[in-house]
C-alpha cells in the first residue's frame, strides 16, 4: 500500500509542476508483442495498455501507465506439459526524453521507466509484485497537432526478491491524443 501511495504522490507532484505552465496533457493506447529473454518457462505473448502524458519540461514528458501482458505457455520438446505462461500487470511512470508533444512529422525519443510488476501464474501459485524498470526507444509520427502514431521497443526487467530477474522485450504501436494544444 505504501508503494501505491508513494507513486500517487509522485504523479501528483509532477502534474502540479506541469500545470503551472499550462495544461499540456495527453493520453494514448498501445498494443503489441512481448518476448521473454532467456526464459524457458514461457513463450512470446501479447501486451496492451494505456498511458497518460504530462509535458513536465520542454524535453521531458512524464507518462503514468498501466499495461497487461499475457505470455504464452512454454514449448518443451522432450515433455508434453500443458503449462500456461505468466500474466503480468504493470503500473508505473515513464519519462520520455525528446518526445514530441503534439508536433507533426517524424520524431525519435528515449524512454526510461520504473513501476510495479505483478506476476501471476495460477498453475504454480506464483503471485508476486516487484519493483522493476524499463528502457527503450520510440518513434512518433505526428499526423496532426493533436494526434500522433508511435512505435516503441522496450526492455523490461523485473528483479525477484530471492535473486535473479525476468526480462522481456516488447514491441508496441499505438495512438496518442493531446489535450490543451
Amino acid at each position: 500500500m505504501r508503494k501505491v501511495i508513494t507513486l500517487t504522490v509522485a504523479m501528483l507532484l509532477l502534474y502540479s509542476s506541469a500545470a503551472a505552465v499550462g495544461p499540456r496533457l495527453g493520453a494514448g493506447v498501445y498494443g503489441g508483442l512481448d518476448i521473454p529473454i532467456i526464459q524457458d518457462d514461457q513463450a512470446q505473448g501479447t501486451i496492451f495498455g494505456i498511458r497518460g502524458k504530462i509535458k513536465a519540461l520542454p524535453i521531458v514528458t512524464v507518462e503514468p501507465r498501466i499495461s497487461f501482458t499475457s505470455f504464452g505457455g512454454p514449448d518443451y520438446e522432450d515433455f508434453d506439459l500443458d503449462m500456461e505462461g505468466s500474466k503480468v500487470t504493470s503500473y508505473g511512470v515513464d519519462a520520455a526524453f525528446g518526445a514530441p508533444f503534439g508536433a507533426t512529422g517524424f520524431n525519435l525519443f528515449g524512454v526510461l521507466g520504473a513501476g510495479f510488476y505483478k506476476v501471476k501464474r495460477d498453475q504454480t501459485n506464483q503471485d508476486e509484485t516487484n519493483l522493476g524498470w524499463s528502457a527503450g526507444l520510440g518513434l512518433a509520427i505526428g499526423l496532426a497537432p493533436m494526434v500522433s502514431v508511435e512505435a516503441r521497443g522496450m526492455l523490461h526487467v523485473i528483479p525477484y526478491d530471492e535473486g535473479g530477474s525476468a526480462k522481456s522485450v516488447s514491441a508496441t504501436a499505438g495512438l496518442n491524443y493531446y489535450f490543451g494544444m
